[in-house]
């Protein structure tokens, strides 16, 4: 393909040539033309490694300079006009010295898809995690535990969903208790092992890695100060208290029902792995994106099941949870970053010829045209 490039280019400035001389013999007698035709293609020593150059030249010989060349400059003068082929998203690129932008140009695109194209975290959300953290390790520490229930009223649609969905078996209800418990490890743990997989481990993209744990810790630490403030603040009666006999109970926190703390975290891992997979595509397959998307929502809902099944909370609890979630998932990563997107570098095409200069030669008693091609 390269070589029928070059006959292009050679029959171009045969043609430009010959008319030039065929104006020039109305002004002067030319000698016969001899026209010498010289192809070649090799690597500019000043330009990045992978920039390749090609020219082509025709240089017809005169036995004497012309008298209609008297206006040029002095022999071996060599009078270049450019112009470049370069892909339009790189801009046009003019002058003698443009290869050298092109190429640079170009090698500063190989990695545009690895860098973060959002709005990365800054101190001011280092520090507020930072600050949310201990904010609810000490708020868990001195009122983790209320006593008594401030929330205590029960109201109909809680009561059919209970119902109809609590397990009869104590043990029954202990395992479900395990399995939700687990649930929401696994969906804690999801979006963090994903990236750490994908972007990190598969793809070295390590700065990218660590902004996308950055939206994770921000989200999670979020929903562990919303949900710690509000079930502590709220006091809620869990529907398992009015089993208990002689204070022994099927669980602990009796009083911390609402919002469902398991079913917040399991919603947020969900979103998270949805805002992932659709802004990054970690799997580099829609299909399979939407598949994690999926299954975590789909794991997020059994979990809220299982807390009611369990009789660990109210159908309004879990819905609380998944509000709650479902903000600081789905919503809270697209505020903070994933809504602010920031300028590239625009990827490389498939053009074939980069750049192509076209030079009048003059030189001694000869005239030509020498073509430059970057490929």
């Amino acid at each position: 393909m390269v070589k029928l490039t070059l006959s292009h280019i050679a029959i171009a400035s045969l043609l430009f040539n010959l008319a030039a001389a065929g104006s020039a013999s109305a002004a002067a007698a030319y000698a016969p033309l001899t026209p010498q035709l010289s192809l070649s293609a090799s690597k500019a020593p000043d330009a990045a490694p992978a920039a390749d150059y090609g020219s082509a030249s025709l240089i017809p010989l005169a036995d004497a300079a012309p008298s209609s060349l008297a206006a040029v400059p002095a022999p071996d003068a060599n009078l270049e006009r450019s112009f470049s082929l370069a892909q339009a998203e790189a801009g046009p690129v003019t002058g003698a010295g443009s290869g050298r932008a092109v190429a640079a140009d170009t090698a500063a695109t190989g990695d545009a898809g690895k860098e973060w194209r959002w709005r990365r975290a800054k101190g001011a959300e280092y520090a507020t995690v930072s600050i949310a953290a201990i904010a609810t390790a000490y708020f868990e520490h001195a009122n983790g535990r209320p006593e008594e229930a401030d929330w205590t009223s029960r109201n109909g649609f809680d009561e059919s969903i209970r119902d109809a969905l609590r397990l009869k078996s104590r043990s029954a209800r202990r395992a479900t208790d395990l399995a939700g418990h687990v649930l929401m490890g696994v969906m804690i743990a999801a979006p963090v092992l994903d990236s750490a997989a994908t972007l990190g481990i598969r793809d070295g993209r390590w700065d990218a890695l660590w902004q996308t744990e950055m939206i994770n810790l921000e989200s999670f630490t979020f929903t562990s100060l919303v949900s710690s403030l509000t079930q502590n603040l709220l006091a809620r009666e869990r529907p398992f208290v009015r089993d208990c006999q002689g204070g022994a109970c099927e669980s602990d926190l009796e009083n911390r029902g609402f919002p469902s703390g398991h079913v917040a975290f399991a919603f947020t891992g969900a979103g998270l792995i949805c805002n992932h997979h659709s802004y990054q595509s970690l799997y580099n397959d829609p299909a399979a994106d939407r598949a994690a998307c999926a299954t975590g929502i789909g794991l997020a809902t059994l979990d809220g099941v299982l807390r009611i099944v369990a009789d660990r909370h109210y159908a309004t609890d879990v819905a609380a949870g998944t509000v709650l979630g479902l903000f600081s998932g789905f919503v809270l990563p697209r505020l903070l970053h994933y809504y602010h997107p920031v300028a590239q570098v625009p990827e490389k095409s498939g053009t074939l010829i980069k750049q192509m200069t076209v030079s009048p030669l003059f030189s001694g008693g000869s005239t030509g045209l020498t073509c430059q091609f970057r490929f």
